[in-house]
C-alpha cells in the first residue's frame, strides 16, 4: 500500500487492515521524533517532563505489533492494538490513548474495513471512552482533542459521499483547533505559555499520517532531537502526591467504574483507569503505593506495578552536573543523603508468600520488620526486571544526562545482570554499568561517593576510575542476631548454622570478590556492639581516612552505640552514615542484625582522578 489510497479515485476506498496499520505506523514515527518537544512542554497534570517519553514507549508497544508483511483482517488487529495499548500504557496519556483505542475496536466489531461512517463511528466511540478513563475529566487536555476531531470526522462524513481523504483533512483541521484552544481551557497552560502535551501528541499522530499521504515519505524510526528549543516551562508545584503508579489487573468480568470507584476513596489525583472487562491498566497519583495494589487486588491478579518517584524525576530539570548515577535497593542509603545528591533506586522485589512488593515503595522498612518477626513462610528477595532499570536509563537519557549503574554483586543476585542487559536495551541512553562486587552498606558507600563525584560535574570516565580503584578495598561485614533467617535464604550452609547453636557463638559475616562468607565468630549469641567495633577496628588501616556507614535491621540503638565506638576507636573516619537495612541482606540477617561498610577516602588516598 502507499499514499494513492488516500487520492484520486481511492478517495472513497475503505481502509482494510493492512490500510490502517500502514497509516498508524506513518503517525506513530513522526510521533516519536517529537518525543523531546513534548517532554519540554508537560506542564499538566504535574510538570515532570515525561508526556513525550510515555506515549512514545505507549505507541512503541502499539507499533511493535503491527503485521509485517501479513495480512490481518482488522478485527484482529484492533485486539493486537488494544491488548498492546494496555501492556505498554505509560502515564496519564498513554492510558488514556489505551481506553480511546479500546473504544474504537468497539465501534468497529467485525467489520472488516473501515469506510466514512465507520471511521466516524470508531473515533466517536474512542474519544467517548478516553473522558470515562479519567475520575475528574478536565476540558483542554487529550481526551477534548480527540473529542473535537472525532466531531469533525462525523459531520463531514455525513456531508461527503464518503470522501476518506476530505474526512481525514476536516478532522485534523479540528484537532489542531482545539489543541490551540487547551490554555483557554486550563490556566496552567496558559501561565507556562503552552499547549497541552498530550494533545500534541494526539495532532502529531495524526500529521504524520498527514504527511506520509501527502508525500508517501516515511519518518525516520531514530528520535528527532533537533526540534525547536522549547523553554521548560516552571508549571506549577508537583502537588501532594510523590507517586505515579501503575498497574494491570486480569481477570474476568473485571467492573472498570467499580475499580475507579474504589480508588477513588483513597488520598489521591490523576486517577485514570483504563480497559476491558478481561484487563484494565490503572493509572494514579497517590503518597502510598501499597493503598493502590491492595485495592485492585480485590479485583483481580496484578500482573504488572510500578510506582514512580515524581520528585526525583522533576528534579531531573536541575541535576547537577552531566552524570546520573542509578543504584538498586540491594545498596542501603541514607534517603536524605541519596536525595541531595540526586542518586537514583531501582527497588528490589521482594516477596512474602504470593504477595509481591517493592521495595521502599509499597514495602516500608516497619512493615518488611513487621513481616520478619511475624514469622511463617520466609520472605524471598528476587531481582527487578530489566524493564524497570530500562525505564529508569531512558528517562534519564531522555533528558540528556550520562548514566552509570552501580550494582548489587553479581555473585549475591541477578540483579547487576539484569541492569547491565537494561543498559544495552535502553533506547536514547548512554549507560554503562559497574559492579560494586558489594551490596547493602558497601554498595551504598560507592553509589554516594559516584553521586558526589557526579554532582561536582566529574566526568563519567572519572567516576569508573576511582570507584575501580576502591572496588577492591571496600569492605561489608555483618553481624546477624541469628542464622535461621541466613540460612532459610542461602547465605549460610545448614551446618553453619546448627554449629554456630550448639557452640552458642555468633558469627561475622564478610564480602569477598562479592560474595558472602565467614570472617570469624564471636562467643555468645545476639548483636554485641562492642565486639563487633573491636573486630571492624581492627580491619581498618589506621593512618586511612575511611568513610563509613552502619546499617541495621530494627536496631536504631545498636548501631548508634556501634557508631560511637567506631569514631571513638579510630582518629580518621571522614563520615560514617547511620541507614536502615533494605531487603537485600536484612532477610538473611533478622532483626536486630548489624551491617558495616566502610572504604578508603578517595579524597585522602591520593586518587589521581580526583586532584584538580
Amino acid at each position: 500500500m502507499n499514499a494513492a489510497v488516500f487520492t484520486g479515485q481511492a478517495a472513497s476506498t475503505p481502509l482494510d487492515g493492512a490500510a490502517f496499520a500502514r497509516l498508524l505506523d506513518a503517525g506513530i514515527r513522526h510521533l516519536f521524533r517529537r518525543r523531546d518537544l513534548l517532554n519540554r512542554i508537560n506542564v499538566f497534570p504535574v510538570p515532570d517532563g515525561d508526556t513525550g517519553t510515555n506515549l512514545a514507549f505507549t505507541f512503541r508497544s502499539i507499533r511493535e505489533v503491527l503485521p509485517q508483511g501479513e495480512a490481518l483482517p482488522l478485527p484482529d488487529l484492533m485486539g493486537r492494538l488494544v491488548e498492546a495499548a494496555l501492556d505498554g500504557a505509560r502515564g496519564n496519556s498513554g492510558a488514556i490513548v489505551a481506553q480511546y483505542l479500546q473504544g474504537f475496536r468497539e465501534a468497529v466489531g467485525q467489520r472488516t474495513v473501515l469506510d466514512a461512517p465507520t471511521l466516524a463511528a470508531a473515533c466517536a466511540m474512542g474519544a467517548k471512552q478516553a473522558w470515562t478513563a479519567m475520575s475528574e475529566p478536565v476540558p483542554g487536555t487529550l481526551p477534548t482533542v480527540m473529542e473535537a476531531h472525532a466531531c469533525a470526522v462525523g459531520e463531514t462524513a455525513e456531508a461527503t459521499s464518503g470522501d476518506l481523504r476530505a474526512v481525514f483533512d476536516t478532522g485534523l483541521e479540528a484537532a489542531r483547533d482545539a489543541l490551540a484552544a487547551t490554555p483557554d481551557q486550563l490556566p496552567v497552560l496558559k501561565q507556562a505559555g503552552v499547549v497541552d502535551a498530550g494533545g500534541q501528541g494526539f495532532v502529531d499522530l495524526l500529521e504524520g499520517i498527514g504527511a506520509w499521504l501527502d508525500d508517501g515519505v516515511l519518518d525516520a524510526l531514530e528520535p528527532d532531537w533537533e526540534d525547536e528549543a522549547v523553554p521548560a516551562a516552571e508549571g506549577p508545584d508537583l502537588g501532594e502526591h510523590q507517586y505515579c503508579t501503575e498497574c494491570v489487573i486480569e481477570g474476568r468480568n473485571i467492573p472498570r467504574q467499580a475499580v475507579m470507584k474504589r480508588l477513588q476513596a483513597l488520598d489521591q489525583s490523576s486517577l485514570v483507569v483504563a480497559g476491558s472487562e478481561t484487563r484494565v491498566r490503572v493509572h494514579i497519583h497517590v503518597n502510598n503505593p501499597a493503598e493502590v495494589f491492595l485495592a485492585c487486588e480485590d479485583f483481580g491478579e496484578i500482573t504488572r506495578q510500578k510506582a514512580d518517584d515524581m520528585r526525583w524525576q522533576h528534579g531531573l530539570l536541575n541535576h547537577p552536573g552531566h552524570v546520573a548515577v542509578v543504584t538498586d535497593s540491594g545498596a542501603d542509603l541514607p534517603p536524605q543523603e541519596a536525595e541531595r545528591l540526586g542518586l537514583h533506586v531501582v527497588p528490589v522485589r521482594l516477596s512474602f508468600g504470593d504477595r509481591e512488593y517493592l521495595d521502599g515503595v509499597d514495602l516500608d522498612i516497619t512493615a518488611f520488620h513487621r513481616m520478619l518477626e511475624a514469622g511463617g513462610e520466609p520472605p524471598r528477595t528476587s531481582q527487578p526486571p530489566p524493564r524497570d532499570f530500562r525505564r529508569v536509563f531512558e528517562l534519564l537519557g531522555t533528558h540528556g544526562y550520562q548514566v552509570l549503574y552501580v550494582g548489587l554483586s553479581k555473585h549475591l543476585s541477578g540483579t547487576y545482570q539484569a541492569g547491565e542487559a537494561a543498559g544495552h536495551r535502553a533506547e536514547g541512553a548512554d549507560v554503562r554499568s559497574l559492579d560494586s562486587l558489594s551490596a547493602s552498606a558497601g554498595q551504598g558507600l560507592l553509589a554516594l561517593l559516584a553521586a558526589e563525584l557526579a554532582a561536582g560535574d566529574r566526568s563519567r570516565d572519572d567516576i569508573v576510575a576511582c570507584l575501580e580503584g576502591l572496588v577492591p578495598r571496600a569492605r561489608v561485614m555483618a553481624m546477624p542476631r541469628e542464622l535461621d533467617s541466613a540460612v532459610r535464604g542461602g547465605r549460610v550452609k545448614p551446618w553453619v548454622g546448627k554449629l554456630a547453636q550448639w557452640l552458642r557463638i555468633t558469627p561475622v559475616l564478610t564480602a569477598r570478590a562479592g560474595r558472602m562468607g565467614l570472617d570469624g565468630v564471636h562467643l555468645g549469641q545476639g548483636v554485641d556492639a562492642e565486639r563487633f567495633a573491636k573486630r571492624l577496628l581492627k580491619a581498618m588501616e589506621p593512618n586511612e581516612t575511611y568513610r563509613l556507614m552502619i546499617s541495621h535491621v530494627g536496631n536504631p540503638e545498636g548501631a548508634r552505640e556501634l557508631r560511637r565506638k567506631l569514631l571513638a576507636g579510630h582518629g580518621r573516619i571522614h563520615s560514617c552514615h547511620l541507614a536502615e537495612a533494605g531487603p537485600a541482606l536484612g532477610v538473611h540477617l533478622g532483626i536486630g542484625g548489624l551491617i558495616v561498610g566502610f572504604v578508603p577516602d578517595p579524597h585522602r588516598a591520593g586518587s589521581e582522578s580526583l586532584r584538580d
